[in-house]
């Protein structure tokens, strides 16, 4: 922002305050996204362009008559119902919002009636869904039937870490007469609307999806898994839990906790830093250093104002595998307090979750639960960052929110671990624990070895994490965002690995059945 408003002063004396928007401006915001599609700027530097934007168009909004506007169009957004997640979202809103468009963001937990109810009232040119988990794909077919019905063809642009393009066009197209498209990340989704509001664009995306979607159209059939059938020895002596009553945590010191927030995740993945960040820091890399410097900057205020209150619970229970269920037990073991279904493969490996626990006939096993959190306010905290502008330091504090509370699972795992009697190696690195190289597993609901998000709610009956602030949105999600929960195991050949949707259609057709 250094010497914008002499720059736009400058600029004044050859446009009128419009002109500036949609000359100059626009232009710059253009290349921003050809050099980030030509891999030279990463997401943190594309953020940094878009509050010069909203700084230069603050400047000049005064100047300009109230019915005065670039009018590329008007989007309305949303996290669509149960899902509470919307840091992509908030991305889109930053990246369109500041290239032109008039955004309606109706926010997170969405339902397809307040959607309908927001394009009758506001009109829009695209309406955006976006959402998380394999539910919230789910949602957005349902969504899309219900706009459907009464009438409603305006484009609908899609988005999300579980969503693809396939699922797109096979399962949410065929749901909606109007245009359909996917974008893959903020940048593409730009791409897309832009080309949604030009005549000859919008008529090249029907036709391209169109012969996308009859590509696909015949499913192929699925490969044979070259994996064999993996027998897990049950037998195998394990060692007890110490105890089995509750470990509440309320005063985790962020600086252990930061020490295992995984750097790919967080400045690969969510901030979109391209390389080894640590290599290319140590190397004296300038985006590299810079970056390095805007998140510690950040740190520090988390510190300074406790932004942050990372709260943890864990507890071992008395656990017996009955077939493809797992009993969960009172302290003693004769009572039985809840029962989890899960799905197993058909192909490959074969496996099941309650393969990871004694069955009856072999004694009582047991297994951990936990859950951890990091985000009490959070949300509202970067959702005003974000309206005064401070789109790059709003972004970071979501998501460092959220990685630290992945990287307090990993603490807490390790405490667990540890507990049980299989403490990691002391040569165990941190890119060890990344990699998951160490004895046992977690694994979480709505995620690929046990898909069913309500067992939320059993987790939540055991373990009561509302009192730490912790709580389940009716789509059995958690609130706030930046929280995990887990189920871990010991059995040294328990491994991570993934239900396919047919199998899942199986499990689920039959647990409606037995309900």
């Amino acid at each position: 922002k250094e010497g914008l408003i002499d720059n736009l002063k400058e600029a004044l004396t050859r446009y009128e305050p419009l002109g500036v928007i949609n000359g100059p401006l626009m232009d710059g915001m253009n290349e921003v996204g050809r050099l980030f599609n030509n891999n030279e700027l990463i997401v943190a530097e594309v953020l940094q362009s878009a509050e010069a934007m909203k700084a230069a168009v603050a400047f000049l909004e005064p100047m300009m008559p109230k019915n005065e506007g670039s009018g590329r169009g008007k989007v309305i957004l949303a996290t669509v119902k149960g899902d509470v997640h919307d840091i992509g979202k908030n991305l889109v809103e930053i990246i369109l919002g500041n290239n032109g468009y008039e955004i309606i963001n109706l926010g997170i937990k969405v339902t397809s009636d307040k959607i309908i109810e927001a394009v009758k009232q506001h009109k829009p040119d695209i309406i955006g869904l976006s959402g998380l988990l394999v539910k919230s794909t789910l949602e957005m077919v349902n969504t899309a039937q219900d706009l459907a019905a009464i009438g409603i063809n305006t484009p609908i642009m899609v988005g999300g870490a579980a969503l693809t393009k396939r699922f797109t066009l096979t399962r949410i197209k065929p749901a909606y007469q109007g245009l359909v498209v996917y974008a893959k990340d903020a940048m593409n989704g730009l791409e897309l609307a832009n080309k949604i509001q030009s005549p000859t664009g919008a008529e090249e995306l029907r036709k391209s999806t169109a012969a996308e979607a009859e590509a696909i159209h015949t499913p192929a059939k699925p490969a044979e898994s070259s994996q064999e059938k993996l027998v897990i020895d049950r037998s195998i002596s394990l060692n007890p839990a110490p105890d089995y009553i509750e470990h509440i945590e309320a005063n985790a010191q962020l600086e252990e906790i930061w020490e295992l927030v995984n750097p790919k995740m967080f400045y690969n993945k969510h901030l979109g830093f391209r390389g080894n960040f640590a290599e290319m820091v140590a190397a004296g890399d300038e985006k590299a250093v810079k970056l390095f410097e805007q998140v510690n900057t950040v740190k520090q205020e988390v510190i300074e104002k406790a932004y942050f209150k990372p709260q943890s619970i864990y507890r071992f229970f008395k656990a017996n595998a009955d077939g493809n269920d797992m009993i969960i037990y009172n302290q003693q073991g004769n009572k039985e307090l809840t029962r989890f279904h899960f799905p197993r493969q058909s192909r490959g490996w074969q496996l099941c979750i309650s393969d990871f626990v004694k069955p009856k006939t072999l004694g009582m096993g047991d297994v951990a639960f936990f859950v951890t959190t990091c985000g009490q306010g959070i949300r509202e905290l970067s959702e005003g960052l974000k309206e005064q502008g401070e789109y790059l330091k709003s972004i970071i504090l979501q998501m460092l929110a959220i990685e630290s509370a992945e990287a307090y699972a990993e603490l807490v795992h390790k405490k667990i671990r540890r507990a049980w009697g299989i403490a990691d190696d002391p040569s165990l690195t941190k890119e060890d624990i990344f990699r998951a190289d160490y004895q046992g597993v977690r694994v979480s609901f709505g995620y690929p070895a046990c898909p069913r998000l309500e067992d939320q709610a059993l987790l939540w009956e055991l373990l009561k994490p509302e009192r730490i602030g912790l709580n389940l949105t009716e789509g059995y999600m958690m609130e706030p965002e930046a929280s995990v929960s887990a189920l871990v195991f010991q059995h040294p050949q328990a491994r991570y690995f993934a239900v396919t949707a047919e199998d899942v259609a199986i499990f689920e057709a039959a647990m409606s059945v037995t309900q």
